[in-house]
């Protein structure tokens, strides 16, 4: 199974990872608190640790296709939520 990991720094890192979650909640299964979230989309996984301002994430799915496509909306809804739309998640192969 693929597997990414990134860690990124943003302002409010508390903030962002409740609207993010609160956000997916409403489409797909998701548990989390104020430093660890567990979101299960159809096509992957993303677990995040928040250490501070920073979170630490590790995404998977059963293809390198349906990892991207994680990642891709990780990325996305991160810089939605932390209204920064120039966010760049920089991913890593575990």
């Amino acid at each position: 199974m693929p597997t990414s990991t990134a860690s990124i720094t943003v302002p409010q890192a508390d903030r962002v990872l409740f609207r993010m979650c609160k956000h997916f909640a409403i489409k797909v299964p998701v548990t989390f608190d104020s430093e660890h979230a567990d979101i299960d989309f159809l096509f992957g996984r993303c677990r995040a640790q928040r250490t501070g301002d920073t979170l630490s994430l590790h995404c998977a799915a059963n293809s390198v296709e349906l990892l991207q496509r994680v990642q891709h909306v990780i990325g996305a809804h991160l810089g939605l939520m932390a209204r920064d739309k120039q966010l760049a998640v920089a991913w890593q192969s575990a």
